[in-house]
């Protein structure tokens, strides 16, 4: 599943989600949660619609975190994880609209790490930061980009 995953170079977690999304064929939105945040709250949400995935994410901290929240939500659409069912009215986060444009269908809240799941989004995520610090690190010029940009290896400069 990662090995299918081409990082930008340089790496950005917004091109990265354009990529995904125009691999799945599916909008895939990013939105701050302001309001929801504080211990006990999701600090990351997944929202599967008919027509496109919305990610939320914690404003309230480290842009590195806010990343990472992101990758985690991403880890959950890579790994086609299972989402429950979200009943629009427990979730005022979506009174701006969002779920005005189609019919909800599912939520991943992210609180704790103790699923399967959890986990396994948890990994993708840390494993998408390590290997977006050694693209970073090792930058392709010359013959190696052109050569790489030719065979579909590197979508971006």
């Amino acid at each position: 599943m990662l090995g299918e995953i081409t990082l930008p170079r340089p790496f950005s977690v917004q091109v990265l989600c354009d990529a995904i999304a125009r691999q799945r064929r599916r909008r895939l939105y990013l939105h701050p949660l302001s309001e929801q945040s504080g211990e006990g709250a999701p600090c990351g949400m997944w929202i599967a619609t008919d027509v496109a995935d919305h990610i939320f994410y914690e404003q309230k901290t480290s842009s590195f975190h806010q990343d990472h929240i992101i990758l985690h939500e991403i880890g959950h659409i890579l790994c086609g994880h299972n989402v429950t069912r979200l009943v629009e009215q427990e979730y005022p986060l979506l009174a701006d609209g969002t779920a005005d444009e189609v019919l909800t269908r599912r939520a991943l809240a992210r609180t704790s790490y103790t699923t399967r799941q959890e986990q396994e989004a948890e990994m993708v995520a840390s494993l998408i930061l390590e290997r977006a610090a050694t693209v970073q690190a090792n930058p392709v010029t010359g013959s190696e980009w052109r050569l790489g940009a030719a065979l579909g290896a590197i979508d971006h400069v």
